[in-house]
């Protein structure tokens, strides 16, 4: 047997490393979210804004909104429902664990009658698989009739949006989850607030987003407010 060159022996030593590392390295993938299913984002990022809740009086028994920022951004919620005793308690960023987390500061202290909800959106963008994300929401909503036995919940669907064109199926997904939940749920009710939100083809209607993308504009918000109404008023017929 004639023995292997030396310069042979450097090249495969050399080789051998490099083309493991290439065989190990992750395939870029825009549409999978780096980050590890079932890492939380850190609770304590939203310490002062739930603090603020906290230093606003607010009337007790009434509509409590909370969720990510798409309901802290709506421009004029007490505008948009009139006479409803309605208070705004989004907060941008945020999911649904932020809200088991600061529970009693942003819905227990409110004790609220009816409880309008929106999230998940950030749960799944932020890596959450879309069991844990239906967990954390659904966790919430049990923590709060089980606090206020008599509460009603208007879940409003997550949302899709161009800015985050690639969790569409993952959103679809959840939503189909919340709502097979919300149907076995007497005290829940689920509404469609998404397909709206794109055409028959599937395609975002873009007037309904704002510059980024990404959140509503004012048309997505009004048209948000014409499906939430009705149902709002005749959950609060139910519970008032």
């Amino acid at each position: 047997m004639n023995p292997i060159p030396l310069r042979c022996l450097f090249l495969i030593s050399l080789c051998g490393p490099l083309a493991t590392a290439l065989d190990l390295a992750p395939t870029f993938n825009p549409g999978v979210i780096a980050e590890t299913p079932g890492q939380r984002p850190d609770p304590e990022r939203h310490a002062k804004e739930i603090a603020d809740f906290a230093m606003v009086e607010t009337e007790k028994g009434g509509i409590l909104f909370t969720g990510s920022s798409s309901i802290r951004l709506w421009p004029d919620l007490q505008g948009d429902f009139p006479d409803l005793p309605v208070v705004n308690r989004g907060f941008g960023g945020s999911v649904a664990n932020d809200i088991i987390v600061h529970f009693d500061d942003i819905i227990g202290n409110a004790e609220p009658k009816l409880l309008v909800t929106y999230t998940g959106s950030n749960d799944l963008h932020k890596g959450l698989t879309v069991e844990e994300a239906f967990e954390d929401y659904t966790k919430f909503l049990t923590m709060s009739r089980e606090r206020f036995p008599k509460i009603r919940v208007v879940l409003t669907s997550v949302k899709v949006s161009p800015e985050r064109a690639a969790e569409v199926p993952r959103v679809h997904e959840l939503n189909k989850r919340l709502e097979k939940w919300a149907k076995e749920t007497e005290w829940v009710r689920y509404v469609d607030c998404t397909s709206g939100l794109t055409d028959e083809k599937g395609d975002f209607v873009t007037v309904h987003f704002s510059d980024d993308s990404l959140h509503l504009s004012e048309s997505g918000y009004k048209q948000w407010q014409a499906i939430l109404e009705p149902v709002i008023r005749e959950e609060w017929g139910k519970v008032k």
